[in-house]
């Protein structure tokens, strides 16, 4: 009895073993608790990276007025900036609300990222949501676009393709409305020359006035005023038939009256300019008429854009009411398929034009006008120039597909419509 009582004493003396026993119950919760903290850093990344996508869909999603457009466009952009199966993380659902009233956009997205560790735990996967709110402040704007309607714009669906996204900014800006309170939009196609309307005679010099025929079109003036803003108080300008005039009259002085001469080629009269209008279907039916023909003159198009927009010609043009300038956010957006062409009608060589266009948009974006460009299957020396013209590169969009020129357009309305996030 005594030899068995030593040796269960003995038995529960010895401490071998005990610690091994003890590091093992102690591994449960600490394997626990490093799959949470691996699992957890992996919520947080995913969530940061799926918080971002969704920013970039909701403000995306913003510039839709329809829900089911903008549930597509959210879709698509979060696809875009969502790799599919980061840290296998699988979206699950996208709900999208708009309310016209306050013009707040609510996205909400939720998914699911499987777990590494914590399944030991029976936790198979973590839920992820996210809520961005977008809105849309109500400054009054004031928009020009300077589109180039040349021959080369009559090419592979080119002019259809700039009608579409033309008005797909005009369905943004305007949303719902027909005509609107804050918003005014103005169209100025251009190729060689712009059509300012035939019915602004009193624009003319003194000696144009009386001649017929005059589609509209009308040539640079002098040195001193051609690349400004001044109004027709300060110098008339000269009908394009007057160039054709005068060239045929050298013509006929040298080689005399008994030879038939041919007469000097006019620049095509692009359609007719439509000034600032607060009414959405007067700018559609401009943009439906659009014609391609005729050469480039980046130029042309942006001093009368210019003009369109400025100040010093405000109730000139017969446009409706303005708002009070200093509350205004003013934008001209110029879209060219192509570099400056000198013709025999021309006043300038191309490099000229090209310094042209170079004067021009300096004194537009001193006068604190957003200036974006577009170039549409341009060559580099066409991107080249436009990207120095636009108020910073940011403002200037390279569109080789009609699919491109379709996404810049929405976007500058995006951006024009001044979305931004609230929560």
């Amino acid at each position: 009895m005594r030899e068995f009582r030593r040796t269960v004493a003995e038995l529960f003396a010895d401490r071998r073993g005990a610690v091994a026993m003890t590091v093992a119950l102690a591994l449960i919760p600490l394997t626990v608790a490093t799959g949470v903290a691996v699992d957890a850093g992996r919520y947080l990344v995913a969530r940061s990276k799926l918080a971002q996508a969704a920013d970039a869909a909701a403000l995306a999603a913003g510039t839709e007025r329809d829900a089911a457009a903008a549930e597509r466009t959210a879709n698509r952009i979060l696809e875009a900036n969502f790799d599919e199966g980061f840290l296998g993380v699988q979206i699950t659902s996208v709900e999208i609300q708009q309310d016209e009233e306050t013009g707040r956009i609510t996205l909400m997205t939720r998914a699911q990222m499987p777990t590494l560790v914590m399944g030991l735990a029976h936790i198979e996967t973590m839920n992820i949501e996210t809520r961005t709110v977008v809105v849309r402040e109500s400054a009054p704007l004031e928009v020009a676009m300077v589109l180039d309607v040349t021959g080369s714009m009559g090419c592979c669906g080119k002019i259809q393709a700039l009608k579409q996204s033309a008005k797909d900014l005009l369905d943004i800006l305007f949303g719902p409305d027909e005509v609107s309170d804050d918003l005014r939009v103005g169209v100025v196609p251009f190729n060689a020359r712009v059509n300012i309307g035939n019915d602004r005679r009193l624009w003319l010099t003194k000696q144009e006035r009386s001649r017929s025929p005059w589609k509209g079109c009308v040539e640079s003036r002098s040195t001193a005023t051609r690349l400004t803003d001044e109004p027709p108080s300060v110098e008339l300008f000269v009908r394009s038939e007057s160039l054709a005039d005068k060239n045929n009259n050298k013509k006929n002085k040298k080689k005399g009256k008994k030879k038939k001469n041919k007469k000097v080629k006019l620049p095509p009269c692009p359609p007719r300019l439509l000034p600032l209008t607060d009414t959405k279907s007067e700018a559609v039916d401009v943009i439906d008429g659009l014609g391609a023909s005729g050469t480039t003159r980046i130029d042309m198009g942006i001093r009368w854009g210019w003009r369109v927009l400025s100040r010093k010609w405000e109730g000139l043009w017969g446009e409706p009411a303005r708002n009070p300038f200093d509350e205004v956010v003013t934008a001209l957006i110029v879209m060219t398929d192509g570099q400056n062409v000198a013709s025999s009608y021309d006043e300038v060589s191309v490099s000229e034009a090209n310094d042209n266009v170079r004067t021009l948009c300096d004194r537009v974006k001193q006068e604190g006008i957003i200036l974006y460009t577009i170039t549409f299957k341009a060559p580099q020396s066409a991107d080249a120039l436009m990207k120095e013209c636009a108020t910073s590169p940011a403002h200037y969009y390279r569109s080789p597909t009609a699919a491109d020129l379709r996404d810049a357009f929405r976007t500058i309305a995006g951006e024009l419509s001044a979305l931004r996030i609230a929560e």
